[in-house]
Parts: structure tokens; C-alpha cells; sequence
């Protein structure tokens, strides 16, 4: 594993972001949180997508639940 082509998935500012070594190497030391470190550009990207699809997903049942409306149909 080379790490100059490691991908960073973090969560900056209330955002996942998906960022090279060298950007990483370059963030203040408290300005992020770390969640995972990928070999390639796509799965982290990947990963990135499926947690918010995931965050989306449980503000759409707490909308719901708050609302008493139906739940929404996946």
C-alpha cells in the first residue's frame, strides 16, 4: 500500500469529504474527524455516499415520526 495514493474519508464542518494523503497531511489536527482510509478514490466515495444515503434516510423517519405521517416506501 502506497501512501501517497491513500484516500481519506472524514466529516469536516458537519460534511464527509473524500480527500488525497497530501490534503489530509495538510488539516489541522482538530478540524476533522477521521472514519475510514481507502486504497482507491472510488470506494471511498462509495462509502461516502452509502452514509449519507444512510443519514438521509433516518432523518426521513424521524420527519415521519414527528409528523405522523406514513413511512416512506425504499
Amino acid at each position: 500500500m502506497d501512501i501517497g495514493t491513500l484516500w481519506y474519508l472524514i466529516e469536516r464542518d458537519k460534511l464527509h469529504r473524500v480527500v488525497t494523503a497530501q490534503e489530509f497531511e495538510q488539516l489541522p489536527p482538530d478540524s476533522f474527524t477521521l472514519h475510514q482510509v481507502f486504497d482507491n478514490r472510488r470506494d471511498a466515495l462509495h462509502e461516502m455516499i452509502r452514509l449519507v444515503q444512510t443519514a438521509v434516510h433516518e432523518l426521513s423517519h424521524q420527519m415521519d415520526a414527528h409528523s405522523g405521517a406514513r413511512p416512506h416506501p425504499k
